[in-house]
């Protein structure tokens, strides 16, 4: 087996770096608002400078953006998961997964929230944030064909993929309320709403 150059060895320390400091601000961010979050706390947590993580991404926004992908890629495999299952209602159970997904993962759905208001980005950030949330509208525009959807199916998904956030932004972090609770609840609007969605496009 030929060697490593050093300029592999020294791609591969830039990506371990890269992946830590992602890895300890996901940590971070599942433990408190990630807007509350600072380049300086993750630097501390991970055992690295300021100056390291500013070598690694031009703004905290970017960090974010890095987190949030990683989730995107999470949740698309569990969609396509959904979508590959024939059995029983498709549309219902892939709706379902998703807003699960949300469930068990509210700072991705701030994340997005925020970068869909118009969160600051590079150029080559705004790119793969557009190719990430252009993967998941796919899927979702997946599960409403085989819904039996076959009328404008994208403006369909992107209607859907709205009603499912709102959803969420309505009742996701609703006071008073354990997570269970929320959950169960919105897990039955979803099925309403999966239910009304299909009959409704079907006219």
């Amino acid at each position: 087996m030929a060697l490593r150059t050093l300029e592999q060895l020294k791609t591969e320390e830039r990506e371990a770096r890269r992946r830590l400091i992602a890895d300890t601000a996901r940590d971070l961010f599942s433990r408190k608002v990630f807007r509350d979050v600072t380049v300086r706390e993750i630097a501390k947590t991970a055992g690295v400078s300021v100056g390291t993580i500013y070598n690694h991404y031009t703004s905290l926004g970017e960090v974010f953006l890095d987190v949030f992908l990683e989730s995107a890629k999470e949740i698309t495999d569990l969609m396509d998961s959904a979508l590959e299952n024939k059995d029983g209602d498709v549309f219902r159970r892939f709706c379902r997964t998703y807003v699960n997904y949300l469930n068990e993962n509210m700072t991705f759905f701030q994340m997005m929230s925020n970068f869909i208001l118009g969160g600051e980005l590079s150029e080559d950030g705004v790119h793969n944030l557009n190719n990430s949330m252009r993967s998941m509208v796919d899927r979702i525009e997946q599960a409403v064909i085989l819904a039996s959807i076959q009328k404008d199916t994208r403006i369909a998904a992107h209607a859907l993929f709205s009603a499912l956030n709102g959803l969420m932004i309505s009742y996701g972090r609703y006071p008073g309320r354990t997570p269970e609770e929320i959950r169960q609840h919105t897990l039955r609007l979803t099925d309403v709403l999966a239910a009304t969605f299909e009959a409704s496009t079907r006219e």
